[in-house]
Protein backbone atom coordinates (compact mmCIF):
# COMPACT_ATOMS: atom_id res chain seq x y z
CA UNK A 1 0.00 0.00 0.00
CA UNK A 2 3.25 2.30 0.90
CA UNK A 3 4.53 1.49 -2.08
CA UNK A 4 1.22 2.15 -4.17
CA UNK A 5 0.61 5.52 -2.45
CA UNK A 6 5.20 6.59 -3.44
CA UNK A 7 4.23 5.76 -6.93
CA UNK A 8 0.60 8.58 -6.73
CA UNK A 9 2.63 10.81 -5.07
CA UNK A 10 5.56 10.74 -8.34
CA UNK A 11 2.97 10.55 -11.24
CA UNK A 12 1.71 13.66 -9.63
CA UNK A 13 4.64 15.07 -9.29
CA UNK A 14 5.52 14.50 -12.63
CA UNK A 15 1.68 15.97 -14.10
CA UNK A 16 2.89 19.10 -11.81
CA UNK A 17 5.66 19.61 -13.68
CA UNK A 18 4.78 19.04 -16.58
CA UNK A 19 1.51 21.32 -16.28
CA UNK A 20 3.14 24.85 -17.75
CA UNK A 21 4.27 22.93 -20.62
CA UNK A 22 0.99 21.57 -21.58
CA UNK A 23 -0.56 25.48 -20.84
CA UNK A 24 1.21 26.95 -23.05
CA UNK A 25 -0.69 28.70 -25.97
CA UNK A 26 0.59 30.45 -28.74
CA UNK A 27 -0.05 33.83 -26.94
CA UNK A 28 2.21 32.75 -24.19
CA UNK A 29 5.39 31.41 -26.95
CA UNK A 30 5.00 34.64 -28.94
CA UNK A 31 5.56 36.58 -25.50
CA UNK A 32 8.56 34.17 -25.08
CA UNK A 33 9.75 34.99 -28.54
CA UNK A 34 9.34 39.24 -28.12
CA UNK A 35 11.78 38.42 -25.36
CA UNK A 36 14.24 37.08 -26.71
CA UNK A 37 14.41 38.69 -29.97
CA UNK A 38 14.77 41.98 -27.09
CA UNK A 39 17.91 39.91 -26.28
CA UNK A 40 19.02 39.85 -30.01
CA UNK A 41 18.65 35.73 -29.52
CA UNK A 42 16.69 35.58 -32.85
CA UNK A 43 16.83 31.66 -33.27
CA UNK A 44 15.37 31.26 -30.38
CA UNK A 45 12.71 33.55 -30.91
CA UNK A 46 11.78 31.72 -34.29
CA UNK A 47 11.80 28.44 -31.82
CA UNK A 48 9.63 30.07 -30.08
CA UNK A 49 7.16 31.66 -32.62
CA UNK A 50 7.14 27.95 -34.46
CA UNK A 51 5.59 27.15 -31.06
CA UNK A 52 2.69 29.25 -31.52
CA UNK A 53 2.40 28.21 -34.94
CA UNK A 54 1.53 25.19 -33.85
CA UNK A 55 -0.48 25.73 -31.12
CA UNK A 56 -2.52 28.06 -33.42
CA UNK A 57 -1.74 27.81 -37.09
CA UNK A 58 -4.28 30.09 -37.42
CA UNK A 59 -2.39 33.32 -35.81
CA UNK A 60 -1.65 35.42 -38.53
CA UNK A 61 0.90 37.80 -35.52
CA UNK A 62 2.89 34.10 -35.11
CA UNK A 63 3.87 33.95 -38.70
CA UNK A 64 4.76 37.73 -39.06
CA UNK A 65 7.07 37.47 -35.71
CA UNK A 66 8.69 34.54 -36.57
CA UNK A 67 9.14 36.02 -40.32
CA UNK A 68 10.67 38.91 -39.31
CA UNK A 69 12.99 37.09 -36.83
CA UNK A 70 14.08 34.58 -39.60
CA UNK A 71 15.61 37.85 -41.62
CA UNK A 72 16.98 39.34 -38.42
CA UNK A 73 18.90 35.97 -37.68
CA UNK A 74 20.29 35.82 -40.87
CA UNK A 75 19.73 37.67 -44.74
CA UNK A 76 19.89 33.68 -46.46
CA UNK A 77 16.58 33.42 -44.43
CA UNK A 78 15.04 36.06 -46.66
CA UNK A 79 12.81 33.08 -48.61
CA UNK A 80 11.75 31.48 -45.71
CA UNK A 81 10.84 35.11 -44.46
CA UNK A 82 9.09 36.22 -47.38
CA UNK A 83 6.44 32.72 -47.17
CA UNK A 84 6.03 33.39 -43.31
CA UNK A 85 5.06 37.46 -44.03
CA UNK A 86 2.46 36.08 -46.85
CA UNK A 87 0.86 33.76 -44.49
CA UNK A 88 0.80 36.53 -42.50
CA UNK A 89 -1.10 38.95 -44.62
CA UNK A 90 -2.87 36.08 -46.08
CA UNK A 91 -4.40 35.41 -42.41
CA UNK A 92 -5.18 38.85 -41.43
CA UNK A 93 -4.89 40.98 -44.76
CA UNK A 94 -5.18 44.80 -42.88
CA UNK A 95 -2.09 44.15 -40.89
CA UNK A 96 0.15 47.10 -42.23
CA UNK A 97 3.10 45.57 -40.32
CA UNK A 98 2.98 42.51 -42.33
CA UNK A 99 3.15 44.34 -46.01
CA UNK A 100 5.86 46.84 -44.30
CA UNK A 101 8.00 43.90 -43.25
CA UNK A 102 7.65 42.04 -46.50
CA UNK A 103 8.50 45.36 -48.18
CA UNK A 104 11.79 45.21 -46.41
CA UNK A 105 12.59 41.43 -47.45
CA UNK A 106 11.58 42.44 -50.85
CA UNK A 107 13.69 45.20 -51.45
CA UNK A 108 16.29 43.49 -50.30
CA UNK A 109 15.83 40.59 -52.80
CA UNK A 110 15.83 43.38 -55.20
CA UNK A 111 12.27 42.64 -56.07
CA UNK A 112 11.91 46.19 -55.95
CA UNK A 113 8.25 46.26 -57.95
CA UNK A 114 6.88 44.57 -55.02
CA UNK A 115 8.93 46.01 -52.65
CA UNK A 116 7.13 49.52 -53.51
CA UNK A 117 3.81 48.33 -53.73
CA UNK A 118 3.77 46.75 -50.20
CA UNK A 119 5.34 49.92 -49.06
CA UNK A 120 2.35 51.72 -50.71
CA UNK A 121 -0.40 49.06 -48.68
CA UNK A 122 1.10 49.32 -45.60
CA UNK A 123 1.45 53.31 -46.25
CA UNK A 124 -2.43 53.32 -46.37
CA UNK A 125 -3.07 50.96 -43.95
CA UNK A 126 -1.52 54.13 -41.37
CA UNK A 127 2.15 52.77 -41.19
CA UNK A 128 4.35 55.80 -41.10
CA UNK A 129 7.64 53.84 -41.36
CA UNK A 130 6.24 52.70 -44.80
CA UNK A 131 5.33 56.72 -45.60
CA UNK A 132 9.02 57.62 -44.48
CA UNK A 133 9.97 54.70 -46.96
CA UNK A 134 8.44 56.04 -49.94
CA UNK A 135 9.20 59.56 -48.73
CA UNK A 136 13.04 58.23 -48.89
CA UNK A 137 12.80 56.49 -52.01
CA UNK A 138 10.83 59.31 -53.80
CA UNK A 139 13.61 61.41 -52.71
CA UNK A 140 16.81 59.65 -53.93
CA UNK A 141 14.66 58.56 -57.23
CA UNK A 142 14.04 61.85 -58.07
CA UNK A 143 17.73 62.97 -57.01
CA UNK A 144 18.59 60.54 -60.19
CA UNK A 145 16.21 62.13 -62.35
CA UNK A 146 13.11 59.28 -62.34
CA UNK A 147 10.19 61.52 -61.12
CA UNK A 148 7.55 59.89 -59.04
CA UNK A 149 3.75 61.08 -58.27
CA UNK A 150 3.95 62.52 -54.92
CA UNK A 151 0.09 63.42 -54.83
CA UNK A 152 -2.23 60.84 -53.17
CA UNK A 153 -2.75 58.28 -55.65
CA UNK A 154 -4.42 54.57 -56.39
CA UNK A 155 -2.77 52.30 -58.45
CA UNK A 156 -3.82 49.29 -60.65
CA UNK A 157 -2.79 46.03 -62.36
CA UNK A 158 -2.05 45.95 -65.98
CA UNK A 159 -5.41 46.09 -67.92
CA UNK A 160 -7.77 46.66 -65.01
CA UNK A 161 -9.80 49.67 -63.26
CA UNK A 162 -10.62 47.98 -60.27
CA UNK A 163 -9.67 49.39 -56.64
CA UNK A 164 -7.57 46.91 -54.79
CA UNK A 165 -8.58 46.22 -50.90
CA UNK A 166 -5.14 48.19 -50.31
CA UNK A 167 -6.27 51.39 -50.95
CA UNK A 168 -9.91 51.34 -49.17
CA UNK A 169 -8.50 53.13 -45.99
CA UNK A 170 -6.70 56.01 -48.36
CA UNK A 171 -10.05 56.88 -50.02
CA UNK A 172 -11.90 56.63 -46.75
CA UNK A 173 -9.46 59.20 -45.45
CA UNK A 174 -9.91 61.52 -48.89
CA UNK A 175 -13.45 60.90 -47.97
CA UNK A 176 -12.89 62.68 -44.27
CA UNK A 177 -11.34 65.28 -46.01
CA UNK A 178 -14.42 66.06 -47.99
CA UNK A 179 -17.15 65.18 -44.81
CA UNK A 180 -15.47 66.85 -41.75
CA UNK A 181 -13.75 69.90 -44.02
CA UNK A 182 -14.74 72.99 -45.91
CA UNK A 183 -18.39 72.27 -47.54
CA UNK A 184 -16.80 73.75 -50.51
CA UNK A 185 -14.21 71.59 -50.61
CA UNK A 186 -14.04 69.20 -53.62
CA UNK A 187 -11.75 66.55 -55.41
CA UNK A 188 -10.22 65.86 -59.04
CA UNK A 189 -9.52 62.20 -60.05
CA UNK A 190 -7.09 62.28 -62.66
CA UNK A 191 -6.72 58.38 -64.49
CA UNK A 192 -3.40 57.09 -66.33
CA UNK A 193 -2.82 54.29 -68.14
CA UNK A 194 0.89 52.97 -69.03
CA UNK A 195 1.35 52.59 -72.64
CA UNK A 196 1.13 48.92 -73.27
CA UNK A 197 -1.82 48.63 -76.22
CA UNK A 198 -3.63 51.76 -78.31
CA UNK A 199 -3.62 55.28 -77.45
CA UNK A 200 -7.36 54.82 -77.74
CA UNK A 201 -7.09 51.79 -75.64
CA UNK A 202 -5.44 53.76 -73.22
CA UNK A 203 -7.82 56.90 -73.10
CA UNK A 204 -10.77 54.54 -72.21
CA UNK A 205 -8.47 52.62 -69.77
CA UNK A 206 -7.61 55.76 -67.48
CA UNK A 207 -11.67 56.88 -67.75
CA UNK A 208 -12.93 54.22 -66.33
CA UNK A 209 -10.34 54.22 -63.63
CA UNK A 210 -10.94 57.50 -62.36
CA UNK A 211 -14.66 56.85 -62.45
CA UNK A 212 -13.93 53.83 -60.74
CA UNK A 213 -12.48 55.90 -58.21
CA UNK A 214 -15.66 58.40 -58.59
CA UNK A 215 -18.32 55.59 -57.75
CA UNK A 216 -16.13 54.31 -54.46
CA UNK A 217 -16.50 57.44 -53.24
CA UNK A 218 -19.88 57.95 -53.67
CA UNK A 219 -21.38 54.64 -53.02
CA UNK A 220 -19.15 54.16 -49.35
CA UNK A 221 -19.22 57.73 -48.23
CA UNK A 222 -21.85 59.22 -49.99
CA UNK A 223 -19.90 61.84 -51.62
CA UNK A 224 -21.82 64.32 -53.97
CA UNK A 225 -21.47 63.54 -57.48
CA UNK A 226 -20.91 67.65 -57.73
CA UNK A 227 -17.84 67.76 -55.75
CA UNK A 228 -16.05 65.04 -57.63
CA UNK A 229 -14.57 65.99 -60.89
CA UNK A 230 -12.86 63.36 -63.35
CA UNK A 231 -10.01 63.81 -65.61
CA UNK A 232 -8.67 60.94 -68.35
CA UNK A 233 -4.81 61.72 -69.46
CA UNK A 234 -4.42 57.90 -70.96
CA UNK A 235 -0.83 57.19 -71.24
CA UNK A 236 0.01 60.99 -71.92
CA UNK A 237 1.19 61.79 -68.39
CA UNK A 238 3.73 58.95 -67.39
CA UNK A 239 5.46 60.01 -63.62
CA UNK A 240 8.50 57.56 -65.02
CA UNK A 241 9.53 55.48 -67.90
CA UNK A 242 7.15 52.94 -69.41
CA UNK A 243 10.24 50.66 -70.13
CA UNK A 244 10.15 48.47 -66.90
CA UNK A 245 7.33 46.44 -65.51
CA UNK A 246 8.17 49.26 -61.92
CA UNK A 247 7.41 51.92 -63.98
CA UNK A 248 4.32 50.77 -65.76
CA UNK A 249 3.06 50.30 -62.47
CA UNK A 250 3.41 53.19 -61.33
CA UNK A 251 2.21 55.03 -64.64
CA UNK A 252 -0.98 52.87 -63.95
CA UNK A 253 -2.65 55.21 -61.22
CA UNK A 254 -5.49 57.78 -60.32
CA UNK A 255 -3.79 60.69 -59.07
CA UNK A 256 -6.28 62.48 -56.47
CA UNK A 257 -6.11 66.64 -55.37
CA UNK A 258 -8.02 67.53 -52.82
CA UNK A 259 -9.30 71.54 -53.54
CA UNK A 260 -10.88 73.94 -50.33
Amino acid sequence: MKKIYICLVFIIAVFISWQPAFAQTAATWIEKGNTLEERGIHTEAVKAYTKAIECDPGCADAYLKRGTALFSDRKSNCTESLVDLTEAIKLAPENADAYYQRGVVNYYMINNEQARADMETAAALGHKGAWKWLALKTETEQAEGTPLSVKPAVYFDHDKSNIKPSYHKLLKEISTALTEGSSRASITLSGHADSTGTEKYNDTLSLERANAVKEYLVKNFNISLGRIAVKAYGEGMPVTSNNTLKGRAMNRRVEIDVYD
